[in-house]
């Protein structure tokens, strides 16, 4: 195996696991997901020709190879993480950094006003910007430094990649005021009776809100149809207020147009899973001062843009 295979989030993992014995556990030491450390598990057996971690009576156990390369990447880890600390802490009011924020337009309406004031506030030389996320490429985006940080409802987060909650949303069922048959209550019949407006990534694909509502229809044996396909969720509120179509949105999405376009706001007839949303970013930019400061107003500003 060679050196330039491997990176500090592998070695960070490799003591993790090490450490811990137990897959969940360093996945939660790492802020990963439990599927994200087993791919990093398996990558690292192939990498360095061992298992690592053993199966036994007892749980799992660290193999002599395990805990040799453990000990040596502590090691170099330390000396690493004190590079970083040595580096001048972050002072907002003189600070001049770029950051790359990818993000829905969605998010970007419901924070990024709240943050661009709170970083004009304290961080005026700050320049902040946005850009819609390629999911596909996201994490190498992230590694390659590209894209600084990433804010999104994702189920399961890329492999290799830290994440905090930001915010938690229930969905909502948003129809016109003057719907012909809905008002007040919404019937599954009703949900499943008159057309929706799908937001669709790329204005094709589905996005992960539509699949949140598609898979609990599916579970009760349901079957919705589509009247419109939009490529922006902002657009959903307009489509509705004028026809009979209906629209699942983020309940703070929805409340917020529902006054500007005279919708009704209602509660699905069915459960549908909350929307999560996350901030992602990657291990070569935990310890930086200038990036944990971003990720601290963003912190703020979800507070009072939601429940965090």
């Amino acid at each position: 195996m060679q050196a330039r295979h491997l990176d500090v989030y592998l070695l960070r993992c490799v003591v993790a696991l090490v450490a811990e014995g137990h897959v969940t556990r360093a996945a939660e030491r790492m802020g990963i997901t439990q599927p994200a450390m087993s791919a990093t598990l398996a990558r690292l057996r192939t990498l360095f020709a061992d298992p690592l971690l053993v199966r036994t009576e007892k749980g799992m156990v660290a193999t002599p190879r395990a805990r040799q390369l453990a000990d040596r990447f502590q090691q170099a880890l330390n000396l690493v993480d004190q590079a970083v600390a040595d580096r001048a802490e972050f002072d907002p009011a003189t600070a001049t950094e770029r950051f790359r924020i990818s993000a829905s337009e969605t998010l970007g309406y419901l924070l990024m006003p709240s943050l661009i004031a709170q970083v004009r506030r304290l961080a005026p030389g700050v320049q902040l910007t946005l850009q819609p996320p390629d999911l596909a490429r996201v994490r190498n985006e992230l590694e390659e430094g590209s894209v600084d940080l990433l804010v999104a409802f994702i189920r399961n987060a890329p492999p290799g990649l830290r994440f905090t909650p930001l915010m938690r949303q229930p969905m909502r069922v948003i129809a016109a005021v003057g719907h012909p048959e809905v008002q007040g209550r919404l019937s599954r019949a009703q949900y499943v009776g008159y057309p929706h407006v799908f937001y669709a990534l790329g204005g094709t694909g589905g996005s992960t809100l539509e699949a949140v509502v598609d898979e609990a229809l599916e579970r009760a044996g349901l079957v919705r149809t589509i009247g419109a396909r939009v490529s922006s969720t902002l657009v959903s509120p307009g489509l509705v207020a004028q026809s009979d179509l209906l629209a699942t949105l983020p309940e703070r999405i929805a409340r917020h147009f529902a006054a500007v376009w005279q919708l009704q706001v209602l509660e699905p007839p069915l459960a549908l899973e909350d929307v999560s949303t996350s901030m992602f970013w990657h291990e070569r930019r935990h310890h930086d001062p200038a990036h944990r400061w971003l990720r601290q107003q963003f912190e703020i500003v979800a507070r009072t843009a939601g429940t965090a």
